[in-house]
């Protein structure tokens, strides 16, 4: 009788100690983001020569992923959040070139699918709703200026470098101006 209680209760506290774990959902991770950037960065090296004649100018929304104050802070989370959706949705609709490192883009596409899923509840909260609006609105026209980008250029190898060099930097804008909302890997 006294091996079942001991049994029971070494149980429940195992179940216990497991559920109160601290599960970080709901959050940015900066070790994730500079995985992402390392992972794009080093796919296809730097920008190429030959496509110097083909870039184009697209305008970068900064404005997108800057807060004056903390009241705002939840419009940039968002935007990130958004960013890293239409990133995933660029790679899911279109073919890679095949110059370009198969595994670190695999690895990429995992890490920018891993941040989605582990923060999407960012999509939730409802501090500062209405500065977010504009900014969804801006990251839709740069990412359409991205995909007509590949449209126009026939996905060729050069369009796709000048997609990649766009989404670097907008990673590392994310990055270097926004570490205060987000977080290093939870310590267990």
């Amino acid at each position: 009788m006294d091996f079942h209680r001991v049994a029971w209760l070494c149980t429940f506290f195992c179940f216990a100690q497991v559920w109160s774990l601290p599960t970080r959902n709901c959050i940015l991770r900066k070790d994730l983001m500079k995985k992402t950037c390392t992972f794009i960065e080093t796919a296809g090296g730097l920008f190429p020569s030959q496509c110097l004649d083909d870039h184009v100018s697209i305008s970068f929304p900064q404005t997108v992923f800057e807060s004056s104050n903390r009241l705002q802070v939840t419009g940039v989370e968002k935007a990130v959040y958004q960013t890293l959706q239409n990133i995933d949705a660029l790679f899911e609709n279109y073919t890679v070139p095949d110059q370009w490192d198969e595994e670190k883009i695999a690895d990429f596409r995992g890490i920018v699918y891993r941040q989605i899923e582990e923060s999407k509840c960012i999509m939730s909260k409802s501090e500062a709703e209405e500065n977010f609006p504009s900014r969804e609105a801006s990251l839709k026209v740069y990412f359409e200026a991205l995909s007509s980008t590949l449209k126009e250029k026939d996905f060729s190898f050069c369009a796709w470098e000048i997609v990649r060099s766009e989404i670097l930097r907008t990673l590392n804008f994310i990055l270097k101006h926004n570490s205060d909302i987000m977080y290093e890997s939870p310590q267990l």
